[in-house]
Formats: C-alpha cells, structure tokens, sequence
C-alpha cells in the first residue's frame, strides 16, 4: 500500500492532503511564504498525482488542505478502495471506515519500518516529526490559523465519534 492508500484508509480524504502537503514540506519541495501562502520550490516535482495535485496550491495551507482533499485525485483513490473492498460506503454514502481487511493493511503498516510519509498517513499531525512543519499545520504549540476543530463532523476513518477531545472531530 503506497501513502496515500494509508492515508485514506486511516483517516479519509482530508489526511491523503496532509501526508501529501506535510512531506512536500518536509522534503523542501514546497515552502510557505512569509504572507502564509504555499509555493513549490523551483525544480521540485511530485512523486504521485496527489503531491502534483498539492504542488499547484498558492494558498494558504487550510485552503490547500480543503481543495486537495476534495480533488478528483484524491476521490479517486478512495473509491479504488472502495472497489477494492478496503473501504465502505456508510449510511447515504458519506462517511466511510475501513473493512475489516482494510484495517488489518492499517495495523500491518504500523508495525513496520516507515519513513515520514507514512508516518503522518498513520498517525496525522502526530505523525509529522519536525515540531516547525508540525506548528504549520497547527500541531503542537497551536500556530496561528491552526487547523485544529476543522474536522469531518466528529468522525474518524474508523466510525468513531469524537465529542470529548476538544478536537472537532479533526481527522489529523
């Protein structure tokens, strides 16, 4: 299962655009502005239709967060999991968890040897090991224009509700 696959199963569209943006960033192969705004660096290409997807972004990073996520790229990553019986359709269609093979990929990639990228495919904000970047995305020491409590309406990739965390439901 690659990184975006991961992303997906764990924690749905909105996490393929954080594993995608947080390892450009990671990489150096995208920057922030001093205004906040995202930029590719001269050069610096994508590995996946996703990072290229994230590699066009000039906004600010919620924007991107929000317009990768709901790319036609990123949807269809998640009904090829669909269709590979990874992922389920929940009541009317919106919100998915993975099957139960679905999760089994999520547990097996969690025991092994993973690099950043899957780390934060995992693992969300928890997952991005460079407290700067992990700031960026509103992480821990909660930046300004943090993203924490914009999240999927209380649910997670799993079906559960989140109501006492004070996170909104935020999927990172």
């Amino acid at each position: 299962m690659d990184r975006n696959e991961l992303a997906c199963l764990s924690g749905g569209p909105r996490r393929v655009a954080l594993a995608a943006l947080a390892t450009l960033l990671l990489e150096g192969r995208m920057r922030l502005s001093h205004a906040g705004k995202l930029y590719a660096v001269a050069g610096a290409t994508g590995d996946d239709p996703v990072e290229e997807v994230a590699m066009g972004q000039r906004s600010t990073l919620p924007e991107a967060l929000a317009t990768v996520a709901e790319h036609e790229v990123v949807r269809a990553v998640e009904e090829d999991l669909v269709r590979r019986g990874l992922l389920t359709r929940g009541w009317l269609g919106r919100f998915r968890r993975a099957t139960p093979a679905g999760r089994a990929l999520i547990e097996q990639a969690g025991t092994a040897r993973r690099g950043s990228g899957l780390r934060i495919a995992l693992d969300g904000l928890a997952g991005i090991s460079d407290e700067r970047v992990g700031r960026q995305f509103g992480g821990s020491g909660r930046a300004p224009g943090s993203l924490r409590g914009q999240g999927t309406g209380g649910w997670d990739a799993s079906g559960n509700a989140h109501s006492s965390d004070g996170s909104g439901g935020n999927p990172w």
